[in-house]
């Protein structure tokens, strides 16, 4: 572990060290924020390789009992489980995001939505063939924000609870349309309508044209760009 940490320190210095105050890398030997500042910027700057290696021996170092210590472990879980995903690599991914709700801090709800994060999980599970668990989840995430919801005011609810609630309605009718289940992709989207930002009535009838037609897959390609919310 020192010999890599060294190894990692070095590169990582000759990479990104101009672009970073020279004490982050005094610290970087005994300090997860340092090597998570480090692996971001590497990140940025193109060096995903790398990055994920930094992220990486900060996983290895597991829950700290130091907030920010513990802060930037759960960060590297969940961009580990990203860079995961995007090499195909779900079930890794399913892993390294599980592990990362459970250890998932109140204070990082600044900046990363649980439930946003709940929803990558549900995704990379559907990735890695648990199809049935994932729809399961899906379900029970948008059931129990639904609930949230209700407990607002309309407006209130609309931003702080229709994001991350229209989002997992938006993943749960990809679900359906990566199986070409059309009717069932646009049905679930329609779901979107009390709880998004914005609505586009134009498109939403157009869509509904289409789908009596038959026309299911342009009928949801117009619904997905007809309800606004933030991702």
């Amino acid at each position: 572990m020192v010999n890599d940490l060294t190894q990692l320190k070095a590169e990582a210095y000759e990479e990104v060290g101009r672009m970073l105050p020279h004490d982050t890398f005094y610290h970087f030997d005994q300090e997860l924020t340092a090597r998570m500042l480090v692996a971001v910027t590497c990140m940025r700057k193109g060096a995903k390789d790398l990055a994920y290696r930094l992220f990486a021996v900060n996983a290895q170092e597991g829950p700290q009992e130091n907030a920010n210590q513990h802060f930037a472990y759960v960060r590297s879980l969940i961009e580990m489980a990203e860079m995961d995903a995007e090499r195909g690599r779900y079930a890794l991914a399913e892993e390294e995001m599980a592990e990362a709700l459970v250890q998932y801090p109140d204070s990082m709800g600044y900046m990363m939505s649980k439930v946003h994060l709940e929803v990558y999980l549900q995704y990379y599970r559907f990735q890695a063939g648990k199809h049935a668990l994932a729809n399961e989840e899906l379900r029970r995430i948008i059931d129990r924000e639904q609930n949230r919801f209700s407990s607002y005011p309309d407006r209130d609810g609309v931003a702080l609870v229709g994001p991350g609630l229209c989002y997992a309605i938006h993943q749960l009718a990809l679900f359906y349309a990566e199986e070409g289940k059309w009717e069932e992709a646009c049905s679930t989207m329609r779901q979107s309508e009390k709880y998004a930002m914005e609505t586009n009535p134009i498109m939403i009838e157009e869509a509904q044209k289409f789908l009596a037609q038959g026309q299911g897959e342009e009928a949801f390609q117009l619904l997905q760009q007809a309800y606004m919310y933030h991702e």
